[in-house]
C-alpha cells in the first residue's frame, strides 16, 4: 500500500550526509589499526613469563572442550567460546521513496520502527553475547573484557537444549526460540536465534600481559560512530583458533575481507548519496517533457560519474598514506619516465638539426621554422595532386585545415594556396613528396601528434594505408638517425 507525502528538510541533507559517512568509512578503513600486524610483532611466549613487566605476547594452549556458558533463555551452553543472541520482532515497516510515496510492510526487524502502525507494540526479547569472565589457554589466563574473536560462527539450534524458567514459555521453530503474541498477521510476534564459535582444542591469544593475566593492549583503541561502523577498535586482544601460524592466517584473511566488504559497501554508499541528493533537486523537472526525461537519466550518470572516482580516489590516496613503502616504485617509474620523455626530446631536437642542415645545403639558405612549414604545406599540395587530378574541395580542406594547425593566418592560407594551385609541385610519385614531408617535419624538432594525423590523413588520400605510412615513417626516422651520426 503506498499513497505520497510532503518533500521533509531531511529529504535535502540525506544523500550529502550518507556520502560524507561512506567518504569518511572508506578513509578510515584504509587508515584502520592493523592487529594482523600488531599480532605478527607481539613476542611469541612458548611458556608464561615470570616477571610482572608489562608486555605484548601471543601464547599458544590448549582449551577446555567443556567450557560452559548460562544464558538467559538457554541453561547452558557448552563447548562454545561465545555464543551471540540475536532477537527480532515482526513489525511494520515504513518506506519513502524519493517521490514521497509511502510503502508499508511488515518485516523482521531488529527493533520496533517507531511509525504510527507500531503503536502498542512492546519488544520483551533481548540480543546479548555470552562469555565467561575469564578463559584458560594452557596455563594463561585470558580476561574476557574487550577480547575479540575472528574465528567463524555457527548456527545453534536450540530444541535439544534445557531452557530456563524464561525461555520455558517461548516455543521452538527449526533455528529460532518464537514467543507469539496472537495480533493479527503476526503483528509483535518475536523470536531470537543462536550463532557462536565453538572451543577449539588449542588456541592462541594475542594481546597485552599484565599482572599475570592475558588483558586487552588499547594504546590504538579508537572511539567514535565511524570506527565502529567499519569495526576498528585499534584493540590487539584476539582468542583464534590454533597454532600461531594458523591463527596469524585467519587473522589476515578477516582482515582483508573486512576492508574489502567496506570498499565495496563505502563506495555503493558514495553513489547512493549522491544520487538521493540529485534526484532530490532534479525531481522538480521529471513533469517538465523531454527534459524531465534527460533529468532522471543524468541524475544516475552523474552519481556514477561522480561517486566512482571520489570513492577509488579515497581508497588510492588513504592506502598510499598508510603505505607510503608503495609510492617509491610509483616515484621511480615518473622519474624514469621524465627522464626518458626528456631523452627522446632531445634525440629528436639532434636528428632535426641534422636534417634541417642537409635540407638548408639542398636549399642553398637557411631555413626558419615558418620557411619548413610553407615546404610542407607545398609538398603536401604535391602529394595530394600526385594523382594528375587538379587539386578540389576535398584537397583544399585536408591543405586548409595543415595550414590552421600550423598557426598560418586566413590570407596566408589564401596566398599559399592560389601558389599551390598556379604553380602545382612537379608530378611526381607520390611516395617521393610523403618522404619529403616526413623529413620536412621531423627538421623543426618537434613532430607533434597533430602534424602526424594531418599527413597520415594527405598520404590517405593519395592511396597509402596506415600500415605503408606507418613503414615509410620508420624508414625515414631510421635514415635520419644515420645522417645524425655522420
Amino acid at each position: 500500500m503506498a499513497y505520497r507525502t510532503k518533500t521533509k528538510a531531511a529529504d535535502y541533507i540525506r544523500g550529502p550526509i550518507l556520502t560524507v559517512v561512506a567518504i569518511s568509512a572508506l578513509w578510515k578503513n584504509e587508515t584502520r589499526f592493523d592487529f594482523f600486524k600488531a599480532a605478527s610483532n607481539a613476542v611469541h611466549a612458548p611458556s608464561l613469563p615470570q616477571s610482572s613487566e608489562e608486555r605484548v605476547l601471543s601464547y599458544t594452549g590448549d582449551m577446555d572442550q567443556s567450557l560452559e556458558l548460562s544464558g538467559q533463555y538457554i541453561e547452558t551452553f557448552t563447548g562454545y567460546l561465545i555464543v551471540y543472541r540475536s532477537a527480532e520482532i515482526y513489525c511494520w515497516d515504513r518506506e519513502q521513496d524519493d517521490d514521497g510515496f509511502v510503502t508499508w510492510s511488515m518485516e523482521w526487524m531488529s527493533s520496533v520502527e517507531n511509525n504510527s502502525r507500531n503503536k502498542g507494540v512492546e519488544q520483551k526479547l533481548k540480543s546479548g553475547r555470552l562469555l565467561p569472565p575469564n578463559y584458560q589457554v594452557g596455563d594463561l589466563t585470558v580476561n574476557s573484557k574487550k577480547l575479540e574473536f575472528v574465528d567463524s560462527r555457527e548456527i545453534i539450534i536450540p530444541g535439544p537444549l534445557p531452557k530456563t524458567a524464561e525461555g520455558a514459555g517461548l516455543g521452538v521453530a527449526g533455528r529460532y526460540l518464537f514467543l507469539r503474541k496472537g495480533r493479527p498477521k503476526g503483528l509483535g510476534n518475536e523470536r531470537i536465534s543462536f550463532q557462536a564459535i565453538p572451543v577449539p582444542p588449542t588456541a592462541t591469544w594475542f594481546g597485552r600481559f599484565s599482572g599475570g593475566k592475558g588483558v586487552a593492549d588499547t594504546r590504538e583503541e579508537r572511539q567514535g560512530m565511524i570506527n565502529r561502523l567499519i569495526q576498528d577498535s585499534g584493540i590487539l586482544h584476539h582468542l583464534v583458533a590454533g597454532e600461531r601460524d594458523v591463527a596469524l592466517i585467519t587473522i589476515r584473511r578477516h582482515v582483508k575481507r573486512l576492508k574489502w566488504i567496506v570498499r565495496v559497501l563505502g563506495t555503493l554508499f558514495v553513489v547512493l548519496g549522491l544520487l538521493d541528493f540529485f534526484t532530490t533537486f532534479l525531481r522538480f523537472l521529471y513533469p517538465i517533457p523531454v527534459i524531465g526525461q534527460i533529468a532522471e537519466t543524468g541524475d544516475t550518470l552523474a552519481a556514477l560519474i561522480l561517486g566512482l572516482p571520489l570513492a577509488v580516489g579515497t581508497i588510492v590516496i588513504g592506502f598510499a598514506a598508510e603505505n607510503p613503502q608503495f609510492l617509491i616504485p610509483i616515484l621511480l617509474g615518473l622519474i624514469a619516465g621524465i627522464w626518458l620523455l626528456v631523452y627522446l626530446a632531445k634525440k629528436q631536437q639532434k636528428t632535426g638539426e641534422a636534417i634541417r642542415q642537409s635540407l638548408e645545403a639542398e636549399q642553398g639558405q637557411a631555413l626558419e621554422t615558418n620557411d619548413l612549414k610553407k615546404l610542407e604545406y607545398r609538398e603536401m599540395a604535391g602529394l595530394l595532386a600526385s594523382s594528375e587530378n587538379p587539386i578540389g574541395t576535398k584537397e583544399i580542406k585536408t591543405l586548409d585545415a595543415f595550414a590552421k594547425k600550423n598557426g598560418f593566418e586566413a590570407e596566408e592560407r589564401a596566398t599559399l594556396l592560389q601558389e599551390a594551385q598556379d604553380t602545382p609541385p612537379p608530378l611526381d610519385k607520390a611516395e617521393l613528396h610523403l618522404k619529403y614531408l616526413i623529413r620536412l617535419a621531423l627538421a623543426d624538432a618537434v613532430l607533434t601528434p597533430q602534424e602526424v594525423r594531418s599527413i597520415r590523413e594527405a598520404a590517405t588520400q593519395a592511396g597509402y594505408s596506415r600500415s605503408g605510412f606507418r613503414k615509410l615513417m620508420a624508414e625515414e626516422s631510421k635514415q635520419a638517425e644515420s645522417l645524425k651520426a655522420s
